[in-house]
């Protein structure tokens, strides 16, 4: 299960007196260094939904100006984890079933897309690092180490698309994929996806290195409908989003 701090957790006083980034790079590097940290720390949720970024606050606990930061936030809310509201600043993007759903549809195309292009490519060196990342999946399910067994799993995808070599692909897929890193905790909470994971895994990367592109695709895409299925069936599901709401 999900646990968001409290909204009061971020409250001026506390962001404050809490350590931010350190190591920033160049001035010209600042903002997207800053929106770096911001959107990794509402990805990991210790931004909650809904909670409204105070600029004195971040300013005061990142040791940085407003002008670099007013263009972090900008940069995170074209990422789309954030909302810049009028006269209120910006607020950290809640939580939808909707929005789930719809990452879900374009993770299917453009993970079915890199599947076939893969196969019709054959590029042998990223099909063993696949063939070795479903393999250690397999031993973290035996080990019951599910921390690390969704952290791989996510690379396992990075590295499908990645497989493609395409590198529009890649960046519009990263897009979708900070988005989608919010509703982890969802997958995570469906005990029985691991094992079945894997056995797909191991049929969508038979049907890249036989070269059956159309065969991969279609098994990526049943896959990710596998997830969704899951999701929807799922008690953890339900539960997510009455504490997201």
């Amino acid at each position: 299960m999900l646990s968001y701090p409290s909204a009061a957790t971020y409250q001026e006083n506390d962001m404050s007196n809490t350590s931010g980034p350190t190591d920033f790079p160049r001035p010209d590097l600042l903002p997207e260094r800053l929106a770096e940290w911001i959107s990794g720390e509402i990805v990991a949720g210790r931004f909650p939904p809904g909670e409204r970024l105070v600029e004195h606050a971040l300013s005061k606990r990142c040791n940085v100006s407003r002008v670099p930061l007013r263009e972090a936030l900008r940069i995170v809310a074209a990422q789309g984890l954030l909302i810049l509201e009028p006269h209120r600043g910006a607020v950290v993007t809640p939580l939808s079933e909707s929005e789930l759903r719809e990452l879900f549809d374009l993770r299917m195309a453009i993970e079915g897309f890199a599947a076939a292009s893969a196969a019709r490519q054959q590029p042998a060196t990223a099909f063993a690092d696949l063939r070795k990342m479903n393999a250690d999946l397999e031993e973290l399910i035996q080990a019951e180490d599910y921390e690390r067994y969704y952290a791989l799993a996510a690379e396992f995808h990075d590295a499908l698309v990645a497989a493609a070599q395409n590198g529009l692909l890649v960046e519009t897929y990263n897009r979708v994929k900070i988005r989608f890193r919010r509703y982890q905790a969802v997958l995570a909470n469906i005990p029985h996806l691991p094992p079945r994971s894997v056995a797909e895994h191991t049929r969508i990367l038979a049907a890249m290195e036989a070269g059956d592109a159309d065969g991969a695709r279609t098994l990526v895409e049943a896959h990710i409908r596998d997830l969704v299925d899951a999701y929807g069936q799922s008690d953890a599901g339900r539960r997510f989003f009455d504490q997201a709401s």
